[in-house]
């Protein structure tokens, strides 16, 4: 399940965290010390009362908040500087739980040294918090000068909020300073905001994002049954962030595939938007494979995402970053990376980051099947081409990396040379750090989510981060992607892209319900965001050797509650027990179908295996679900289908589906209105020739015998 928290709601969360711990008494101590924390115990009175009773985990939060009391008490109230300074020490290693504290603290203390102490500790924390009190002391006269040095020592350290937009209100400070020192170090910090001097770009001869504009207009007026562009959203400079959408409009896209591409991120990766200028012009061509395409695909084209960055490139050869970040360019005006998601949520977001919210509109509006954001070097600079990894973002790798393959196969034989990252090296493509053994996995680096891991985990687009040295590299890429959304991939029932599943475990996979392209995108995305409270697996599987009648039954529960209710620990006992108290199960047909046979569900909860992250809703499923049950023989002949004991027939809505090769595939569709907290869905099916387990003494021994 994909959840995202607002700036707020991380704020709010914080705070949360914070009132638990704190105690509903505090330590013995002075008047004086207890009037600054009068504010922190009385925000936590509420929640202590409610906490009472939840064991040792309540007492080692106490003792843990304590501490911090103690030690803001102790800054107040310490004569020695030495023992001050400890003190201070300690507050500054704790984490972040502790700003508010020290914040209230700060606020409520008379003490020079204390509120000095205080500002120091709130200048090495990094959290953005602190962000408002620390220009506060730069207005307040009664600060010291040595305070307002760490109060600005500590907004250089907010790299996130202090940024261009703070370039104005800092000038302000600056003249209300007295102290040389303070206004040094104000003056140092607006410079380190101000963008990088212009040096000449000799090699950038490509259109402005103004000529884009334009000429994409052009081709719209030559295509208008084929080709729109619209502007959804403008950037911190109020340049127009452009979206293209070509497809055929004489075909109604109910039952079309939706495929996304993004570039220029980096406003100095010049190829990113010129390959999809050339990705565009190649779409709008004539041809038997360009003309299915249009017909079974929405391409959504956004070609330049950063035009500020794109635009200042072009015409200096620096991308509009700062000094402060002059080693980073996926930045906007504002010093802020576009792509990051903590960076599209909150108050300010749409003020700071309007590039990242033009994409993010168009997602939640589309909610892709696929999407490549494309990344590159620039003109006369080689960049090794591959299709399926992210030198930036090392968890951006598909889940179907057999369609990587597929877009290799097509860059080779396009003439260009693919490059398979983890194949190439001979190591395992890792992404947490294994301590010792770092030399032995093909990289190691720290998580940092983009829009690539974004578009998946929200809607689990099928999502590729793609580098570039060529234009017409990503063209062919493209190509083969594209193509792949007028199929029908391994093991599934309709042309398109493979997202539609989204959970499996052993014999049994959660899919998306509907007999369109659009109902399934729907049901994908409310599945995907719901899956991590399903209970799902194998409740029996056995094909006996003299009938060749094979059984398999999959068990499922839709919520948390329901699996507790009625899956419990998923014993043969406890499942036919429960399920005789389920009103819309036929339990005479599950208990004779298990009759005989092993009978368990053999995984335990999915969320157990940590997937249980995050808010689990439990809410009930709105927009139809599907479960398959995979049998193992290609010429498995149905027998008896049915959901809840009760018989169905095929159907594409409310019944069975096959689907064969290697295998067989047997989807059961429940609609919407009838997906219920726990569902049996079982098979009956007779082989020809049964797999061969185990060996015989009495005739594999002979050779003849085989």
């Amino acid at each position: 399940m994909c959840v995202i928290w607002t700036r707020a709601e991380k704020e709010n969360r914080a705070g949360v965290t914070e009132r638990e711990c704190v105690k509903s008494r505090i330590p013995p101590t002075t008047v004086k010390a207890s009037r600054i924390m009068k504010l922190c115990t009385a925000m936590a009175t509420v929640l202590g009362m409610l906490l009472v009773g939840t064991g040792s985990t309540w007492a080692d939060k106490q003792e843990n908040h304590e501490t911090v009391e103690s030690l803001i008490t102790t800054v107040v109230e310490a004569e020695d500087e030495r023992v001050r300074k400890k003190a201070v020490e300690k507050l500054v290693k704790l984490d972040n739980t502790s700003t508010p504290l020290v914040i209230a603290a700060l606020k409520t203390s008379k003490s020079k040294p204390a509120k000095e102490a205080f500002v120091y500790v709130l200048s090495h924390k990094k959290d953005e918090r602190t962000k408002k009190v620390l220009f506060e002391v730069l207005k307040d006269t009664t600060f010291s000068p040595k305070a307002k040095e760490w109060a600005v020592h500590g907004l250089s350290e907010l790299t996130r909020v202090v940024n261009r937009s703070s370039v104005e209100p800092l000038k302000r400070l600056y003249k209300l300073q007295e102290s040389e020192r303070v206004k040094t170090k104000l003056r140092e910090l607006v410079t380190e905001l101000e963008p990088l001097p212009r040096k000449a770009n000799k090699l950038a001869k490509d259109p402005s994002s103004a000529e884009i504009h334009k000429g994409l207009q052009g081709w719209t007026r030559i295509h208008p049954g084929i080709m729109d562009v619209e502007t959804r959203g403008k950037s911190v400079l109020g340049k127009p962030i452009l979206l293209v959408k070509i497809t055929d409009e004489k075909t109604s896209d109910e039952n079309k595939s939706v495929v996304l591409f993004t570039s220029t991120h980096c406003g100095n990766e010049e190829l990113g938007t010129t390959s999809l200028l050339h990705l565009t012009k190649w779409l709008l061509g004539k041809g038997e494979v360009v003309e299915n395409i249009r017909k079974k695909v929405v391409v959504l084209i956004m070609p330049c995402v950063n035009p500020d960055g794109w635009d200042a490139h072009r015409r200096t050869g620096r991308s509009y970053y700062s000094k402060r970040s002059k080693g980073y360019t996926a930045l906007n005006v504002y010093g802020i990376n576009i792509y990051d998601s903590k960076y599209l949520y909150g108050p300010d977001a749409a003020e700071e980051n309007p590039e990242g919210m033009a994409i993010l509109n168009v997602v939640e509006e589309y909610k892709p099947d696929a999407a490549a954001d494309v990344h590159s070097g620039q003109r006369g600079v080689m960049v090794a081409e591959h299709s399926g990894f992210s030198w930036s973002d090392f968890n951006a790798h598909s889940f179907q990396p057999l369609v990587v393959e597929e877009m290799c196969q097509a860059l080779e034989n396009a003439g260009f040379l693919a490059f398979r990252p983890a194949m190439d090296s001979g190591r395992i493509k890792l992404g947490s750090r294994i301590e010792g053994q770092e030399h032995d996995y093909v990289r190691i680096g720290n998580y940092k989510q983009t829009m690539t891991t974004f578009y998946y985990r929200r809607y689990h687009t099928l999502a590729f981060t793609w580098e570039t040295g060529a234009d017409l590299a990503v063209v062919a890429r493209a190509r083969r992607l594209l193509e792949i959304g007028t199929e029908t991939w391994r093991n599934e029932f309709y042309p398109g892209y493979p997202g539609n599943q989204v959970g499996r475990w052993d014999h049994v996979s959660i899919s998306a319900w509907g007999d369109t392209a659009s109902k399934r995108r729907k049901s994908r995305v409310e599945l995907w965001r719901k899956v991590n409270q399903f209970h799902f697996g194998s409740a029996v599987r056995h094909v006996s050797p003299t009938t060749k009648i094979g059984r398999l039954m999959g068990v499922c529960a839709t919520t948390t509650k329901a699996s507790e209710k009625w899956i419990g620990n998923g014993t043969k006992q406890v499942l036919l027990t429960r399920a005789a108290g389920l009103k819309h199960v036929n339990f005479s047909q599950v208990a004779e179908f298990a009759r005989g046979v092993p009978m368990a569900v053999t995984s335990p909860p999915h969320y157990s295996l940590g997937y249980k992250t995050g808010v689990v809703s439990d809410e009930p499923v709105k927009h139809g679900m599907s479960i398959r049950l995979w049998v193992q023989y290609k010429d498995a002949e149905i027998i008896e289908a049915c959901v809840d004991g009760h018989k169905v027939n095929q159907s594409e809505v409310d019944g069975y589906m096959v689907r064969r090769g290697p295998g067989t595939i047997v989807q059961f569709n429940i609609p919407p209105g009838k997906v219920r907290g726990v569902h049996f869905v079982s098979v009956a099916y007779k082989v020809g020739t049964v797999h061969k387990q185990g060996f015989d003494q009495e005739t594999d021994w002979e050779f003849k015998a085989n």
